[in-house]
């Protein structure tokens, strides 16, 4: 019999879609340099476990956004263009078990929480539809751009001050 931790261990969250994003972000800022980079580095990057990091790659290898090379000189790299690369594309690879905004039916418990859960659920689908047409629209270069625009200006407050 499996153990149940085993048994959940590669079902996507909504949790694996920040950190896929943070890894893509990561990964398309070395793209400059044509570095690949091993999956313990970029999960430390991101704050996570290495085992976990394989995973989330394994998913976003087999929708062909990343690459990962074995050997000593090996490591993961985007496999397109980070302008290329929706954010939706992103959400769809990683097969995700339940949509985003789930942590909304964790409420529907009590009394009134039991009666509106229909309604929720209709919520959630419009929801999620609307989240995917707006993911369409973005791309790894847009978040790239966003997260390293911001750290160049900290840099220039840090040096004027």
């Amino acid at each position: 019999m499996r153990n149940d931790k085993c048994a959940t261990a590669s079902i996507a969250t909504p949790r694996w879609f920040g950190y896929a994003l943070q890894s893509l972000v990561y990964l398309a800022h070395h793209v400059e340099n044509d570095v690949r980079c091993p999956s313990g580095e970029i999960a430390n990057k991101v704050s996570t476990e290495a085992t976990l990091m394989r995973r989330i790659l394994a998913r976003l290898a087999k929708a062909n956004i990343v690459e990962a090379r074995e050997g000593r000189d090996g490591g993961y790299y985007l496999r397109k263009s980070p302008e290329s690369i929706t954010l939706a594309e992103v959400y769809r690879a990683l097969e995700m078990s339940e949509p985003l905004c789930t942590g909304m039916m964790d409420t529907a418990n009590g009394v009134i929480g039991t009666d509106i859960k229909d309604a929720f659920g209709t919520i959630m689908r419009e929801t999620e539809q609307m989240m995917m047409e707006f993911l369409e629209k973005k791309t790894i270069a847009d978040l790239v751009h966003k997260v390293y625009a911001e750290c160049k200006e900290r840099e220039q407050v840090v040096i004027e001050s």
